[in-house]
């Protein structure tokens, strides 16, 4: 397996900590690259979905039969793979396995502060969900909207949108025909937005459910959605789909797998800061200052870790400039 560790969490210290291993592959990246991480509710599938859509491979994520989350911290597969800017030129793609939302050993901070790293770290960022899209998954979505909102009001509200990643809802298990209200096929795209129209009345239930709505369609505009059927019919089989053939699994699941895959591979950005395209070394520098913030229990300002950044590049210039300056004895 290439996943590797890349932002774990200390216990003992209360810390999270960049993973040695990770900071040297990451330092080593080639630009222009961009950064698709998944999140979601724990034992939801979101490693799998990683495995099979972007690697091409029934495992590389671990995965586990069991209702124990597998993913803790931040994880990241020790080498790029190929893809595509939406304008067709090639770009690398760094993918981060995010720790499950809700998981019943950690609290809703520790869930704050995991999100608020993929968030900002990614260009591309997959919301992995069961089911349908109903009010139990928008209130679930919703702990990613809130976060955003925490982020936007430390930053300011000036152009916030261009710091955040393109935004796509992954529906496993789904099973309704999309359909709309006069009968009319609709795509998956269509569904979402239906999903997101804000619903009548004046009750404080019914804003709070159109707050979030409206914050899902400010922060994410560039957003899309692709359903997934199950994967298997016979529900013995799941408890170890990583372990099934490809030959086994539903034609329709392949089908739509290899869409999704397609639709993301082709619509990466590069990750940039202030419209500046990042180098690894600049990368590895803008994690380290957002670690470093929520470590001190802060939520990260966009700008204050763009200064760290230019500053070591600064830094790591002038050096290079030292080292090729001749000694005044090897001019003698």
């Amino acid at each position: 397996r290439l996943a590797i560790s890349m932002v774990t969490y200390d216990i003992n210290t209360g810390k999270f900590i960049i993973n040695k291993e990770a900071e040297k592959v990451i330092k080593d990246l080639k630009s222009p690259f961009g950064v698709i991480s998944v999140a979601g509710m724990y034992r939801t599938g979101k490693s799998y979905l990683l495995n099979r859509v972007l690697l091409n491979q029934s495992n590389g994520f671990t995965v586990g039969p069991s209702i124990n989350p597998c993913t803790k911290g931040l994880w990241m597969w020790n080498k790029t793979i190929q893809a595509h800017t939406p304008q067709g030129k090639p770009v690398n793609l760094l993918i981060i396995d995010t720790e499950g939302i809700g998981a019943t050993d950690e609290d809703h901070n520790h869930d704050n502060k995991i999100m608020t790293l993929a968030i900002l770290l990614s260009s591309y960022f997959l919301y992995n969900s069961m089911g349908t899209i109903d009010e139990n998954s928008i209130q679930s979505l919703s702990l990613i909207v809130n976060i955003t909102k925490n982020i936007q009001k430390k930053n300011g509200n000036n152009n916030f949108v261009k710091y955040l990643p393109t935004f796509t809802w992954v529906i496993r298990d789904f099973s309704l025909q999309l359909k709309n209200k006069e009968g009319q096929t609709i795509t998956s795209k269509e569904y979402l937005e239906y999903s997101l129209e804000l619903q009548q009345g004046r009750s404080d239930v019914i804003k709070n459910k159109n707050q979030i709505r409206k914050m899902v369609k400010e922060y994410f505009p560039n957003r899309d959605c692709v359903t997934l059927v199950r994967p298997l019919l016979e529900e013995g089989s799941l408890q170890n789909l990583e372990k099934t053939n490809e030959s086994k699994l539903r034609k329709e699941f392949i089908e739509q797998i290899n869409y999704l895959r397609k639709a993301i591979l082709n619509s990466i950005n590069p990750k940039k800061l202030n419209g500046q395209e990042l180098s690894g070394e600049m990368f590895i520098n803008l994690l380290h200052s957002y670690v470093d913030m929520i470590n001190e229990g802060a939520v990260p300002v966009i700008q204050t870790a763009w200064t760290y950044v230019r500053q070591n590049q600064a830094i790591i210039s002038k050096k290079k400039c030292m080292e090729e300056i001749p000694s005044p004895e090897g001019n003698q």
